[in-house]
């Protein structure tokens, strides 16, 4: 079974809430092991928490200070180097832009403490925010099988009217839902694409069916990609790429985008930083996730206390 390290951040805002169906849903096999840095203003509280309902799963929880010493001279030293506007400047500071990627960074090398002491190596890295719910579990246990690949590229086949999985459409709808199998069908999807390597279009010249379905095993088990739900709030990617993206949380605002009025915020420096490392980014979003950022009501997405099945993977829990 593939090792699954997740890296589990953020804010302790709705933790209380969101961290039973974080156990649920995400939590879903004993080779997924969590690895915490969380801020909290009630350290006892969210401790006894965590530690009850995570168990046997957490392998790493740090308590973050934004008043570190440690990351204010970071901040400082990464803001210094970035040529915007002061106004910018001043928004980063004192918003989580630069934060997420900071705390990333800690329960990344936590991650990497214990693969030393114990000896072992994660397969996949599934970074986390503490006040988002997964509702569609991701198994990492049976996503790369064939069967199941196999089974996924024909139902996104008829799902779009295609003729042949040799098809772009099917392609790109593939990548940005294998991880589950509802969300190809959820309605107002958003799907964009940052496919740097030519690898992924290369399959598309294989024109036997077999052939490409071996072709993208191979891709998902060995290739440079990360998976996205709406740009940065929940990812994936192969654990030997974390050691390249890893790195934005001490270098942020070094990947610059020239096309890209807003290079420095949090979307783009993950977007930047992939393609200067040449990995693939797949990201999607329905209207419903989307909501949940800016405008969340809860009736949007429980009903009494129960999660509604809907055309949603995720959603940011205000409160």
């Amino acid at each position: 079974m593939p090792k699954v390290a997740i890296l589990y951040t953020g804010e302790s805002r709705t933790l209380d809430t969101t961290i039973q169906h974080f156990k649920n849903n995400v939590l879903i096999n004993s080779n997924y092991h969590v690895f915490a840095l969380v801020q909290s203003d009630n350290i006892d509280y969210h401790n006894e928490i965590i530690l009850n309902t995570i168990g046997d799963h957490l392998k790493s929880l740090q308590w973050f200070d934004k008043n570190d010493n440690t990351w204010l001279q970071i901040r400082e030293s990464c803001l210094e180097k970035m040529e915007i506007p002061e106004n910018w400047k001043n928004y980063l500071k004192n918003s989580g832009s630069m934060i997420e990627y900071y705390q990333m960074y800690l329960a990344y090398q936590a991650l990497e403490r214990y693969e030393i002491e114990h000896n072992i190596k994660y397969d996949f890295v599934l970074r986390m925010r503490t006040d988002v719910i997964l509702k569609d579990s991701i198994d990492f246990d049976f996503i790369f099988e064939k069967n199941y690949i196999t089974n996924m590229l024909y139902k996104i086949k008829d799902f779009l009217n295609e003729t042949t999985i040799l098809s772009e459409n099917v392609l790109h709808l593939f990548m940005n839902s294998f991880y589950n199998e509802n969300r190809y069908m959820y309605k107002n999807i958003d799907l964009t694409k940052l496919v740097i390597a030519p690898y992924l279009y290369t399959l598309l010249e294989i024109s036997n069916e077999e052939t490409f379905i071996d072709a993208l095993i191979r891709y998902l088990t060995k290739g440079k990609y990360m998976v996205c739900l709406r740009s940065n709030i929940v990812y994936f990617l192969r654990r030997e790429l974390m050691k390249d993206i890893h790195i934005l949380g001490i270098t942020y605002g070094q990947y610059l985008d020239k096309i890209n009025d807003y290079w420095f915020n949090a979307e783009s420096q993950l977007d930047n930083i992939c393609t200067e490392n040449n990995i693939d980014k797949f990201n999607s979003t329905t209207d419903l996730e989307g909501l949940s950022l800016y405008n969340y009501h809860p009736s949007n997405y429980f009903d009494e206390n129960k999660l509604k099945q809907d055309d949603y993977s995720f959603f940011i829990k205000r409160y």
